[in-house]
């Protein structure tokens, strides 16, 4: 079979390819013109510059494709308002899935997002049941990609579209060149990150996300979603663990929420004033502070999606990040 891989060049997207290399399938990798693609390069996949919003050049290159995986999207939280996000993360979509229907292809796998679905605490984590609740925050990351979501799911209820939806937690692994989620670990290690809230993730190894991506071609069932995640940990014993594979004593510094918001507030105030992207802004403070944990049973049982121990996935990240020069 032969794989059509949007984003193939991000984290996520380079796992995946790996991935379904690993398990005999023949891939097919489309970038951005331009885009580097060095995460992917020398790995014997076919790669292809394209973007999904040119939808004619998008079905010729995926013509001749059994599935596809979309992993293509943009996913900043700041500005909080933008409308090429929008276009981009839905309006994409739906040329994905024009193109699907068109060319026939077997099976659609869309990345989305945990945030797609109402978190919960650690003794009642949020499942693929709980409701969205993210229009609260007012960001397009979070509203476009809940709207795509309900838009896949409605052509499943609709037109038995053959779509399988991945929602991933918050991510950490190798390949991560942007660096996107990685930065936290970054910013860690080269000693800029001196605070920590009251909030806390459900962190996963971004290796562990790619096999239940690529599992999902087979196993899946259409018209479902995934939560892909891990484990529940505070930002407190996240950071603890990074101080403790760096072999340093822990001396970050606990912040009250209040101030974290004010952080926030003053640094989109200044990203007005100055047109830069600021280290903190208002939506970034507002997601900080909340406990955000989720349930993955379901994709650990239905696509046997593994479970690394996050201490193993913050080594591997690090090391990749020194590897490459981020880590100072």
């Amino acid at each position: 079979m032969k794989i059509f891989v949007t984003g193939a060049a991000g984290m996520l997207g380079s796992n995946v390819c790996r991935e379904l290399l690993n398990q005999g399938y023949s891939v097919k990798a489309m970038i951005l013109k331009g885009e580097s693609y060095s995460t992917i390069d020398g790995l014997g996949i076919e790669i292809k510059e394209g973007d999904i919003l040119n939808y004619e050049l998008l079905k010729e290159l995926m013509h001749g494709c059994n599935c596809v995986i979309h992993i293509a999207a943009i996913t900043d939280i700041f500005p909080r308002r933008s409308d090429f996000l929008k276009k981009v993360n839905y309006e994409g979509t739906v040329n994905v899935v024009k193109a699907v229907k068109e060319l026939k292809i077997e099976r659609m796998i869309h990345i989305g997002s945990a945030s797609s679905f109402g978190k919960g605490d650690l003794e009642k984590p949020g499942n693929e049941n709980s409701p969205y609740k993210g229009e609260n925050y007012k960001m397009d990351y979070l509203d476009s990609k809940n709207q795509t979501q309900q838009m896949l799911l409605n052509e499943f209820k609709e037109n038995n579209f053959p779509v399988v939806i991945i929602n991933p937690t918050y991510m950490i692994g190798e390949y991560d060149s942007k660096p996107s989620s990685g930065k936290l670990i970054v910013s860690i290690c080269n000693r800029k990150l001196k605070y920590f809230n009251e909030g806390g993730r459900n962190f996963v190894y971004s290796k562990d996300v790619a096999v239940a991506v690529v599992n999902a071609i087979k196993m899946g069932k259409t018209g479902e979603c995934y939560l892909a995640g891990n484990e529940n940990i505070s930002f407190y014993d996240f950071f603890k663990k990074i101080y403790k594979i760096l072999d340093r004593p822990f001396d970050m510094i606990k912040i009250s929420n209040l101030l974290v918001l004010i952080l926030g507030f003053l640094g989109s105030l200044w990203a007005r004033i100055s047109k830069k992207k600021p280290e903190i802004s208002l939506g970034i403070a507002l997601i900080s502070i909340e406990k955000s944990y989720y349930n993955p049973s379901k994709a650990q049982k239905e696509l046997l999606m593994p479970s690394t121990p996050i201490d193993n996935a913050i080594s591997k990240s690090i090391e990749w990040f020194r590897l490459h020069n981020y880590i100072k």
